[in-house]
């Protein structure tokens, strides 16, 4: 089930213009799991970091959780790409080959600096949002 809902992801974060005119390359930047080590900032990437079978009725259920994050040459671009992924995914519908998605929330914030090798400082700014499917 996840890759159907990574496509979904995908295709949402592809699609807004908003944030890919922030994206070095704009949908094209946007990478399911890491990205090329040649790939220009800023870019987002999404990957899945955890995930359950509900089992909570009789339908099939799940829920999954996605690190959906921006990362740029500076911590306040990343946080302006956090913001529009924000937009696009929070309580968002996602059309999702297979099941119905009737829970889409982010759950926890991420922001955080690093120095790569040649000393460069990068910021990274997202979140973990929860995406929770039945099937149909």
């Amino acid at each position: 089930m996840s890759n159907a809902l990574e496509t979904a992801i995908y295709s949402k974060l592809a699609a807004g213009s908003a944030l890919t005119s922030l994206l070095a390359g704009g949908s094209a930047s946007v990478y399911n799991g890491q990205p090329p080590r040649e790939g220009a900032l800023p870019w987002v990437s999404f990957s899945l970091a955890s995930g359950i079978e509900e089992n909570v009725t009789p339908a099939d259920s799940q829920r999954y959780v996605y690190l959906v994050k921006g990362v740029a040459t500076s911590l306040n671009t990343a946080g302006l790409i956090a913001n529009q992924i924000h937009a696009l995914l929070h309580s968002t519908n996602l059309t999702v080959t297979g099941s119905t998605c009737f829970w889409a929330a982010r759950e926890t914030v991420v922001r955080y600096q690093e120095t790569d090798p040649a000393g460069h400082v990068i910021g990274h700014a997202g979140g973990e949002y929860a995406f929770r499917l039945a099937n149909t």
